[in-house]
């Protein structure tokens, strides 16, 4: 039998739980999802993105001030409001129509433009699922299929504003669109590179950014960060793969092993513990916690208003 679409958008209405999306919408904004950001190595193990990457230089002077730049953009397509959204998706299509052209080194003969659908909307897709993917271990919740494909429509629409305009450059509209678009690009696009497995390697050497930081904070917290960073970024790479696809995983040069479920494990328990016990202040980034407070202010104003302003029952208008 063939449901009708009020039954259809009933039944996904009475599958999803408000709260898990209220969740799910706070993860979106919570710094603790800076521990799978090298998830998003999978758009350079689409060739032409990682000759892109590698001939600007700025991934080899300081990829932990890329990382910086490219998490900001998107936060605030998430948690912008429509004016900034629309914004920075028209800043970013003006500014990457310069990354265009031919490769440097391994990838001399790989030709690029940033701006062909097909790198722009994998570099997106990765974004959404950095997002999706990273929920259940830093939350303990569990999504079920209804409200896995809610949480997308979300992310799918705050990031409506970097959609390239042409009818074949929309992103896949459903979850299901997006995760059977994605693994056709792990069977058929992407490939191992010089560029891919070098990052990968580098994740133990992570930098402290030049961005956010200043100047003599920065050389103040150096030496300690030397020290630290190998753990850093031993963390930051259990994390990380621990949600990516197992092909791209393997296009890394990675070796995902047992042992790293259980240290996968571990780090999950201890940031859902942080998840329930921290406050906003320090989970949230503060576009995130602004714009929470923000939503909650105005809801606190609407309360107080009346529900109609027509005279009540009974008593007489005039008088």
């Amino acid at each position: 039998m063939v449901a009708t679409a009020a039954e259809s958008t009933d039944s996904v209405t009475t599958n999803v739980r408000p709260k898990v999306l209220y969740e799910f919408r706070r993860h979106s904004g919570s710094v603790l999802g800076g521990l799978f950001g090298a998830a998003a190595f999978d758009e350079v193990a689409l060739v032409p993105v990682a000759a892109a990457v590698d001939k600007t230089g700025r991934f080899a002077a300081n990829f932990a001030d890329r990382g910086v730049r490219s998490g900001f953009s998107a936060l605030l397509a998430i948690w912008g409001d429509a004016t900034d959204r629309e914004a920075e998706g028209q800043r970013l299509k003006t500014m990457h129509r310069e990354v265009r052209g031919r490769g440097a080194g391994d990838f001399a003969d790989v030709r690029y433009s940033a701006l062909d659908p097909k790198l722009w909307n994998w570099i997106a897709v990765s974004g959404l699922f950095v997002v999706l993917n990273s929920f259940t271990p830093c939350t303990g919740i569990t999504l079920n299929d209804d409200e896995r494909e809610a949480a997308y429509q979300q992310l799918l629409e705050a990031f409506r504003a970097l959609e390239l305009p042409g009818k074949n450059a929309k992103l896949p509209a459903t979850y299901a669109d997006a995760v059977e678009y994605y693994d056709d690009m792990v069977d058929n696009e992407l490939a191992t590179n010089p560029f891919l497995r070098r990052v990968t390697r580098d994740l133990t050497k992570l930098p402290l950014p030049t961005l956010v930081l200043p100047p003599a904070l920065r050389a103040a917290l150096t030496p300690g960060w030397v020290a630290l960073r190998p753990l850093a970024g031993r963390v930051l790479t259990v994390c990380s793969f621990g949600i990516l696809h197992p092909g791209v995983r393997e296009l890394t040069g990675f070796r995902w092993e047992p042992r790293h479920d259980v240290e996968f494990a571990l780090y999950s328990r201890l940031l859902q513990l942080a998840w329930r016990t921290l406050p906003d202040r320090v989970l949230l980034i503060p576009l995130a916690r602004n714009r929470i407070e923000y939503e909650k202010l105005v809801r606190l104003h609407r309360s107080v208003a009346l529900d109609s302003f027509a005279p009540p029952a009974g008593r007489c208008p005039v008088g």
